[in-house]
């Protein structure tokens, strides 16, 4: 991977190319992506604040790894020159990566994902008040679709007695949704940096929650590792991926490209550690899916410009 978001935004002597070199590079964040309920289930006796603890460290550092390599100057300064929406962006990051952390250890991998994977039609209803985004007809009724969804594995997660951990799996799509809309929203910005400033608050957040509950801040050293390398490889790759593809691909797009994650997730722990879905998740995940194609193609469809109600 070489140059920086900053080039790729300012190539437009072929937009086409542009968008399938995003669309692929946002599709290969998702496949990266997919690999973090492997790492949660190799640190079973971490709880959510301890694994994110050392897994917002690995985030923070490989990017400042990245940045050294592409050249740049301090990544600290870096972060601070893309001003409040740079840390609203990195804010946003980081309320979806723990809520995405406590789901994990509180709820199925499946719910996890599938109730996350909502962000496209959160991202679309969130994009009519922000940035003033018209919904036509097929997308409203995406969303609609997106939301029965919603309803059936919250419901499921009701009788699993696990409605915490779906609970925050929806806030992580919610924050997802925000952080995408931030991007779009100032596309001349490299947010490279934010993905360090998220890493760093994610941390200091997390080891204080350890502290505040009385929990070691030292679990088992093979189980660090796995942390760690949740963010350092994971996220590290999975988030370089999505903020190169991010800035040629729609807010709504960069979300449905990224359910790779969606659909690899839960297959490869089904396949390693046996956990399979209930039946409620995959009725309701397959809604959301058909919800998130659906927006898909009608966010293809050429669309009339914008006009504030």
């Amino acid at each position: 991977m070489e140059g920086t978001l900053m080039s790729l935004s300012a190539n437009t002597s072929a937009p086409a190319n542009a968008y399938l070199i995003g669309a692929l590079f946002v599709l290969a964040a998702g496949l990266t992506w997919s690999f973090t309920g492997i790492f949660t289930h190799l640190a079973p006796d971490t709880d959510a604040w301890q694994f994110l603890t050392y897994r917002c460290i690995g985030t923070a550092l490989v990017f400042v790894l990245i940045n050294r390599l592409q050249g740049h100057g301090s990544i600290v300064m870096r972060f601070f020159h893309l001003g409040w929406m740079g840390l609203l962006v990195s804010l946003a990051f980081a309320v979806s990566a723990t809520c995405f952390i406590v789901a994990m250890k509180t709820t199925t991998v499946a719910n996890a994902l599938f109730l996350s994977s909502c962000s496209p039609i959160l991202s679309a209803v969130l994009g009519r008040f922000v940035l003033g985004e018209k919904l036509n007809g097929l997308q409203l009724g995406a969303v609609i679709l997106g939301f029965i969804g919603l309803a059936v594995i919250m419901g499921g997660g009701i009788e699993a007695g696990n409605l915490a951990g779906n609970i925050c799996a929806f806030v992580c799509a919610v924050g997802f949704a925000l952080a995408s809309l931030g991007m779009r929203s100032a596309q001349t910005l490299d947010f490279l940096p934010s993905i360090f400033g998220y890493g760093v608050m994610g941390a200091l957040f997390a080891a204080s929650m350890c502290v505040a509950h009385g929990t070691t801040l030292l679990p088992p050293l093979p189980q660090i590792l796995a942390a760690f390398a949740a963010g350092f490889i994971v996220m590290g790759l999975g988030f370089r991926f999505f903020l190169r593809g991010a800035q040629h691909v729609p807010a709504v797009g960069q979300t449905v490209l990224a359910q790779t994650e969606t659909v690899f997730g839960p297959i490869w722990v089904w396949l390693i550690f046996g956990e399979r879905p209930t039946d409620a998740t995959l009725v309701g995940g397959v809604i959301i899916l058909i919800a998130v194609i659906a927006m898909a193609y009608a966010g293809a469809k050429p669309q009339p410009p914008n006009v504030a109600a």
